[in-house]
Formats: structure tokens, C-alpha cells, sequence
């Protein structure tokens, strides 16, 4: 039951990354075939996982930084003008 929960959880970074962060598809394709292929074992499907999980967080961190500066100097125009 864990496993597919941690598979259903990497399909949806694979997703949600690809689309809103611009990855191909073909490197997605590559890395599914190589996850579910014979020469990947669960120490390098978890390796793959927490990589693509740490881009994706790394990312949406920025992301929110970005915002969040953007909201601010909003804020501060507001204040001084």
C-alpha cells in the first residue's frame, strides 16, 4: 500500500513539474522506463524520487519567494506614495 502511494505521489510531481516548470516529456519517459525496467533497483528508484521531489520543492519554493518579494514591494509603493 506505501509503494503506491509513493508511486502515485512521483507521478504527480512528474506531472505537476513538467508542466508548470517546463521539463520535457521524453525526460519523464526516460526516467518511468528506467524506473520500471530491470536495471533499477529500489535504492535508485528512491534516489530518483527524493532527487525529482527536492527539484520540485527547491522550485516551488522559488517561486513563492518571487511572489512574495513582488507583494512587498507592492506594499511598500502603497506605504510611500
Amino acid at each position: 500500500m506505501f509503494k503506491f502511494f509513493k508511486i502515485t505521489f512521483f507521478l504527480f510531481l512528474l506531472l505537476t513539474t513538467a508542466t508548470a516548470f517546463g521539463k520535457s516529456t521524453k525526460y519523464f519517459e526516460n526516467t518511468l522506463v528506467h524506473m520500471f525496467g530491470n536495471d533499477c533497483n529500489s535504492k535508485c528508484r528512491q534516489e530518483i524520487i527524493k532527487s525529482e521531489t527536492d527539484y520540485a520543492v527547491v522550485l516551488i519554493l522559488k517561486l513563492i519567494s518571487t511572489e512574495l518579494h513582488q507583494k512587498l514591494l507592492i506594499l511598500e509603493r502603497k506605504v510611500y506614495d
